[in-house]
């Protein structure tokens, strides 16, 4: 039902744009080029496999259809159902709760691919950062494997996990993430537990990615198992939710959503090293230490032991 409701403001916006664009310019719209449902849904995958899956691995679930004067597609995610829409010229795809102007993001992303060919510049305390869709699978792992890293380099590395979201108000209930507001509510945790209790984020995100559902059966069971595994780690429950729910909570996500714009973090997970991408983050641990270590202008022992 929400998505539903999420899906007709959407369409009501497009309608009020373009009613807005032709009194603005008081001429009758122009005709906007209609693509066909196969073209739509060979697009559909294309730009979801290139920007936002990391493995490419999106398939089409079905046969894609029409629906409410869109082009609706399913694909497969990581064997997770995940409907998108477009709009009929093909400008516009449209997530649960957001969308994007394919065009500027795609001219967003190309500066970005530009940048990432630079290599990374060394610094005394590299600076670290992994925006990532706190349930997304792929984010998941790559939280597991980056941790354990991080912290064999002690002190030596300036961190941070920051979400991928688009906040569009002062609550949380106003945070867009990919996977709806479960996602956007268990990012704004996690972002408490690194300010609180960073030594215990690593087992948290073990233990809620073996044992609880996190997308398929949706917020409800989540919801009850954080909890408990927080509780069980010795972490306060109410201290989290009155940092994650509350403004500060709100406006470090907003922080984090303007970091992920300025690097063209788009797709989860997605690896920072002092200003510069790094693909390290889709291999192994061993990579992602030699990438933090070539940042470094005087690397530590750790860069020079075998793993």
């Amino acid at each position: 039902m929400k998505r539903y409701i999420a899906m007709l403001l959407v369409i009501v916006f497009l309608c009020f744009l373009s009613v807005g664009m032709a009194m603005a310019t008081d001429k009758p719209p122009k005709e906007l080029k209609t693509i066909s449902l196969e073209e739509a849904t060979n697009k559909v995958v294309s730009i979801v496999n290139k920007y936002f899956v990391p493995k490419k691995d999106a398939t089409l679930l079905g046969n894609s259809v029409e629906e409410s004067g869109l082009y609706k597609v399913n694909l497969n995610i990581n064997n997770n159902s995940q409907y998108f829409y477009l709009t009929k010229d093909g400008a516009l795809l449209i997530f649960p709760n957001s969308f994007i102007d394919i065009a500027q993001f795609e001219e967003t992303a190309k500066k970005q691919k530009e940048i990432q060919k630079e290599e990374i510049p060394k610094t005394h305390r590299p600076t670290v950062e992994l925006f990532v869709m706190s349930l997304c699978p792929y984010g998941i792992k790559a939280e597991k494997e980056i941790l354990p890293v991080i912290k064999s380099f002690d002190d030596r590395v300036d961190f941070k996990i920051k979400f991928i979201v688009n906040v569009k108000g002062s609550t949380i209930n106003e945070v867009v993430s990919m996977h709806g507001n479960s996602e956007s509510r268990e990012d704004a945790r996690q972002a408490a537990i690194m300010k609180y209790y960073p030594d215990k984020l690593q087992p948290y995100i073990k233990e809620i990615d073996a044992n609880s559902c996190v997308i398929s059966c949706g917020a409800v069971k989540l919801e009850d198992y954080w909890k408990k595994t927080a509780k069980e780690s010795g972490m306060d429950v109410q201290k989290i939710e009155s940092f994650a729910y509350d403004q500060e909570g709100i406006n470090l996500l907003k922080e984090n959503e303007i970091d992920s714009v300025k690097y063209g973090a788009t797709a989860s997970p997605t690896l920072v090293i002092n200003g510069v991408k790094s693909r390290a983050i889709y291999r192994d641990e061993e990579a992602i230490k030699q990438a933090i270590c070539s940042a470094f202008t005087n690397p530590p022992k750790i860069c020079r032991e075998n793993k």
